[in-house]
């Protein structure tokens, strides 16, 4: 049987707390301290910056890429702007982004980096470490053929936007500063400290997580063997779920409601705890929220 006390019970709002300071601490370093990285190749974000372009005196550019190949791997990397990904009929991938930087002549060395690997296709800029950089944001758009079967976007600060895609795409999604919305994916990951984060699914595994953001999800299905993890610290989970569905349930909220459309044979049953079995209980379904209700319907 298991324990009637949780981490979400006794920890929850000291938890809370300290991740959302901590979050604010990650979020200023990143933004506003941290320089930006320039080498020879890109490392997952050590280095950061904000979007200086809001003044005048920027200089912009729009270019377009046509990349042929049998790719099955996207991977997108940004600093400050928003990530785009598209579906189409095409049997290419075409790479839209727009740079600003400083002068003319920064404008040149403003490097966005695109490399194809075999099946693999990856994109980021690159910024050069200065004490104060003449770059500034990138808007990636991005449209892909549907031998692409598997994305990985990271964001600093912007958001992630993955649409029109077909159904099954394995999908891994993190953004310090910005909303995450993807929609037909496979298995999904996705991560965001300070953003809403919109999905639906129909992979094996789903685990979506928010610090400061309302999470709403379509689960359209859920193979066997699989499992679902969503937590946030402060915002509400929405979730629609298919009919049918087998789960072993776990349900928590320190400050906030539980609902649930489907019937369910109880283990467990507070205000803000439920837990219990749907159909035949075959997948771990857990949900956590400290500040926040949760709702799971039809």
């Amino acid at each position: 049987m298991r324990s009637r006390k949780t981490w979400v019970d006794i920890l929850g709002p000291v938890f809370g707390i300290l991740t959302a300071a901590l979050s604010v601490y990650a979020l200023v370093y990143l933004l506003w301290i941290e320089p930006f990285y320039r080498g020879d190749s890109y490392r997952s974000f050590e280095g950061a910056g904000r979007d200086f372009t809001a003044g005048p005196g920027w200089e912009s550019q729009e270019v377009t890429e046509r990349f042929e190949g049998s790719f099955r791997e996207l991977e997108i990397r940004n600093v400050a702007g928003p990530i785009v990904v598209e579906g189409w009929n095409q049997d290419y991938v075409q790479v839209r982004y727009v740079k600003k930087a400083r002068t003319a002549r920064y404008l040149e060395e403003f490097e966005i980096e695109i490399e194809p690997r075999g099946s693999r296709l990856s994109i980021h800029p690159i910024y050069r470490n200065m004490p104060r950089s003449p770059f500034g944001s990138v808007s990636f758009d991005v449209k892909v053929p549907s031998s692409i079967k598997e994305i990985r976007a990271n964001n600093i600060s912007g958001i992630i936007n993955i649409g029109n895609m077909g159904a099954g795409i394995e999908q891994t999604l993190e953004t310090v500063s910005g909303r995450i919305d993807t929609e037909r994916s496979g298995n999904l990951k996705a991560k965001s400290i300070s953003g809403s984060i919109h999905f639906a699914s129909s992979g094996k595994t789903l685990d979506i997580n928010s610090t400061s953001g309302r999470i709403h999800g379509e689960i359209l299905g859920l193979d066997p063997g699989g499992s679902v993890e969503i937590g946030t610290i402060s915002g509400a989970v929405e979730l629609e779920v298919f009919s049918g569905f087998d789960a072993d349930m776990r349900l928590q909220s320190v400050s906030g409601s539980i609902s649930c459309d489907f019937p369910v044979q109880i283990i467990e049953q507070k205000r803000n705890k439920l837990e219990g079995t749907v159909g035949d209980g075959t997948v771990p379904f857990e949900v956590k929220t400290v500040s926040g209700r949760i709702s799971l319907s039809r």
